[in-house]
């Protein structure tokens, strides 16, 4: 008697387990928006065609993860005069578990770029780029997750704050 509840539990468990894995929500793809400007170059003989990536000074529109996913960050100022900075605190969230990269860049008003990225961040992980120290650096961050999706969960200028 024992036996037969013994294998009728284990099918019961199996197939459970098999539903369970046949259950989960398809992924979702977000729409990404690039602004690209056709350019037509001419020579005497020949025509050709290139595009160009314009970037913009202001920030765009910052994608949703889906809430499974969901993280957050934090971006300030130093607020040091010396060696003005911008540091972007990453907080965690829902989805810490799916984030295989963080991506920040810098798009100061002096006209420099710069890039930095965290693999496999954990709350409390940091990334800091030089500040242009006016009120013109748009920090853009960009998050990678498991499946590979990259999502812009954060656009915005951020302005250089005196201390005091």
């Amino acid at each position: 008697m024992k036996i037969k509840a013994i294998v009728v539990l284990f099918f019961t468990f199996s197939i459970l387990l098999l539903a369970a894995g046949c259950t989960q929500a398809p992924a979702q793809t977000p729409a990404t928006a690039t602004t690209t400007t056709p350019v037509t170059i001419q020579t005497s003989q020949t025509t050709i065609p290139t595009t160009v990536i314009v970037t913009t000074s202001t920030p765009g529109v910052v994608q949703t993860l889906p809430e499974a996913y969901a993280v957050e960050v934090q971006v300030a100022s130093s607020g040091v005069a010396v060696d003005p900075k911008i540091i972007t605190t990453f907080r965690g969230g829902r989805g810490i578990n799916f984030v295989t990269q963080v991506e920040v860049i810098n798009t100061r008003g002096d006209g420099k770029i710069e890039t930095a990225v965290k693999s496999h961040p954990n709350v409390g992980d940091t990334i800091e780029l030089a500040s242009s120290g006016g009120d013109n650096d748009r920090i853009s961050v960009y998050v990678t997750i498991s499946n590979g999706q990259k999502y812009l969960i954060f656009d915005q200028v951020v302005s250089f704050k005196q201390r005091g």
